[in-house]
């Protein structure tokens, strides 16, 4: 009888792990691009990645960074270039922005005379 009742709880709780991840999976904000990036010596560059969105999308921004030399900026750039967001200068940030239109977008991190590391997520919030 006890051997049953194991068996019992053991497939209910496979049955929940399931259920929760299925939940996550479904759920989870879709990753529309990232910048992954680590410098030991001086550099200027600009890395970019883009995307494209519709009006009224919410857009997540997940950064890290750890600036040990120059400067590091983050801007959201329309399809003719224009800025459209600048990301506050941090250590650890989340943020959101709506889009005001239909376009295709580019999230540009400028590097000057920069050492260190830093990491960029993008994600569609809802």
């Amino acid at each position: 009888m006890k051997k049953k009742r194991i068996i019992v709880i053991g497939i209910i709780a496979i049955i929940v792990i399931a259920i929760v991840i299925s939940g996550y999976l479904y759920f989870r904000p879709e990753l529309l691009g990232n910048i992954n990036r680590n410098y030991k010596e001086k550099t200027t560059i600009t890395s970019s990645v883009s995307f494209s969105g519709k009006e009224g999308d919410r857009i997540k921004f997940s950064l890290r960074s750890n600036i040990k030399n120059g400067d590091l900026d983050i801007v959201l750039l329309d399809s003719t270039g224009n800025e459209v967001y600048e990301l506050a200068k941090a250590t650890a940030l989340e943020t959101f922005f709506t889009l005001d239109k239909e376009d295709s977008y580019t999230v540009a991190a400028e590097c000057s005379d920069f050492i260190g590391s830093y990491s960029i997520k993008v994600y569609e919030a809802d």
